[in-house]
């Protein structure tokens, strides 16, 4: 385990400044700290589930509806996993784009953390409605740990959002959803 997070660091402390040359120093110094953030959650999450797939293991034996809440959790728990690695993956190879490209890809970038914002809300209202009918013990608290790391991944999106909108293509004023 201190061998990942020796290697987590060399990795983040060798990485190429992320962002545009036109993008301020403390943005750039901000978005390599929100990406090495993103990977502690996704390794964090990761552990969570482990627990809530021990859980439903440990379960097996007791009520049926139990083991089939537990096992719901833990797939919401993935599936939030899954968004936080996909963000920590775009947002890690931000320093590889082309300097003219940049201003596309951070208007895909923008649209995408709009919709992992969306659907890591709605992972956490998922996890609280099963949270209420689960009995076991140390499932509630691999869930309570897990929405607390999601809402965490929820204020990362927010807070790139923020930082890549005014670096992103300005919307289509003939069709400004798109």
């Amino acid at each position: 385990m201190i061998n990942k997070i020796a290697a987590v660091v060399i990795i983040l402390i060798l990485m190429p400044p992320l962002g545009a040359d036109s993008q301020p120093p403390e943005n750039k110094e901000r978005l390599e700290e929100i990406v090495g953030r993103l990977f502690i959650n996704y390794k964090s999450l990761s552990s969570v589930y482990r627990d809530l797939h021990e859980a439903a293991l440990d379960n097996l034996i007791g009520p049926e509806q139990q083991l089939s809440y537990i096992q719901k959790t833990y797939l919401f728990v993935s599936e939030a996993n899954l968004m936080c690695f996909y963000q920590w993956e775009l947002l890690s190879i931000i320093g590889y784009i082309k300097e003219e490209s940049k201003s596309d890809y951070f208007t895909l970038r923008v649209k995408d953390l709009d919709k992992a914002i969306f659907e890591s809300k709605d992972r956490i209202n998922s996890l609280k409605l099963y949270y209420a009918f689960i009995e076991h013990t140390s499932a509630k608290k691999s869930i309570d740990e897990a929405i607390g790391l999601i809402e965490a991944n929820v204020y990362i999106y927010e807070e790139v959002l923020q930082i890549l909108e005014p670096l992103s293509n300005p919307p289509n004023p003939f069709n400004p959803k798109i």
